[in-house]
């Protein structure tokens, strides 16, 4: 099994939080608290780790290979874009469909809490306002860099998981110049400075209002603490680590859900660095085999090689399915919230495994015989 392999189970438990979290969201689930409102912190926790862990893979990857910034960026390119064209595509086509589905729920549009509402009707005015700007900026994946201030809903519009697929764009872009920077010692507390610097100011709201951290400053720091990880983990594999990191940390992430994905991302680095000095151990065995069945067993192994296609295409179909499920199923939101989980489930299964097969297989391993031709030199990495 690969090195890394407990990663990519990580990825599809993060990926189907995101799918239950947008269930929630449709049916305004947890907007005045409650235990109901864990479901929209699932969310934004698995975006904040899938960010970190695509730091600590990129990282991986640059150091490794070292290979000329054309072959890396043609890769990634491949990887990425064509599984996303057609989610976009698709969430275009679902976006009247959920949009029509809201006279459906009275209630929750009355709430001034409720926004999803405000959302859809503001990526439709953003799609019909400029087209094609929208369409070319979305082709791109640029789409997060623009301002919501300046052009609203744009990092969004009409797919909404896809403000995060612009940023992971951005930074794979600059990433083996990143991480050539913070390799070298020279370097690397100026390049810190600058990503923490950065932060700051697009906090502060200097580089206009966005609605999410979809301008690569805006999160840059955390695809950083992705990379620190990968740069030092042969230190975190010989530091006295224990396994009751584990249950602190989640602690720690529940009582505290802002940095909930800090919690899940040292967990699951301390078993990736520690897991056979946990399993040598009475104490630490029975947590490393836990942690290997959720993360590295067959079937969690499986699930995570489509966790992007599932990030994807889960979206324009809860928009989909919002109108029929909306209009047949009564009672309240957890009824509803089952009606949708017993229809989104088995369909994104279903389009996940042959986007997976038909476009993400076939598309990397195209990406990967283009970029073997390309041309360009390999920044240093170290």
């Amino acid at each position: 099994m690969p090195r890394f392999a407990a990663i990519e189970g990580l990825r599809a438990w993060l990926a189907w939080a995101v799918v239950f979290s947008h269930i929630a969201q449709v049916l305004g689930m947890g907007l005045h608290g409650g235990h109901e409102v864990w479901l929209g912190y699932a969310g934004e926790t698995g975006v904040m780790t899938f960010i970190a862990i695509s730091g600590f893979v990129i990282a991986g990857l640059v150091i490794d290979r070292q290979e000329p910034w054309p072959r890396y960026i043609t890769r990634r390119a491949f990887r990425i874009f064509p599984a996303y064209w057609i989610a976009y595509a698709a969430a275009c086509f679902a976006l009247p469909l959920a949009i029509a589905a809201l006279a459906h729920l009275p209630q929750q549009v009355a709430d001034p809490a409720y926004d999803y509402d405000e959302l859809l009707q503001g990526w439709r005015q953003a799609l019909s306002d400029r087209p094609a700007e929208q369409i070319g900026l979305h082709i791109a994946l640029l789409q997060g860099v623009i301002p919501d201030s300046l052009w609203p809903h744009t990092s969004t519009a009409p797919l909404g998981p896809a403000w995060s697929l612009t940023l992971e764009w951005q930074f794979y872009l600059i990433a083996p110049a990143l991480v050539w920077a913070v390799v070298r010692e020279k370097t690397r507390m100026p390049a810190t400075l600058l990503i923490a610097a950065l932060a700051v100011v697009f906090h502060m709201g200097l580089f206009g209002h966005y609605d999410l951290p979809s301008f690569l400053p805006g999160a840059g720091y955390i695809f950083l603490i992705g990379i620190a990880s990968r740069l030092q983990f042969e230190k975190l594999k010989a530091a006295p680590i224990g396994p009751e990191v584990v249950p602190v940390a989640l602690a720690i992430g529940i009582i505290f859900p802002t940095v909930a994905f800090l919690a899940i991302w040292a967990s699951v680095l301390a078993y990736l660095a520690r897991r056979e000095a946990w399993a040598a151990s009475p104490a630490g065995r029975w947590l490393a085999g836990a942690m290997d069945g959720l993360f590295a067993s067959p079937v969690a192994q499986w699930f995570g090689a489509r966790s992007y296609a599932v990030y994807l295409v889960h979206f324009p179909i809860v928009m989909a399915v919002s109108l029929p499920l909306l209009r047949e199923v009564q009672g309240g939101a957890g009824v509803r919230f089952l009606a949708f989980a017993a229809v989104v489930i088995p369909l994104t299964l279903l389009a996940s495994e042959i986007l997976h097969r038909l476009v993400e297989r076939p598309c990397i391993a195209l990406g990967a015989r283009l970029a073997r031709g390309a041309p360009g030199a390999a920044l240093p990495a170290s």
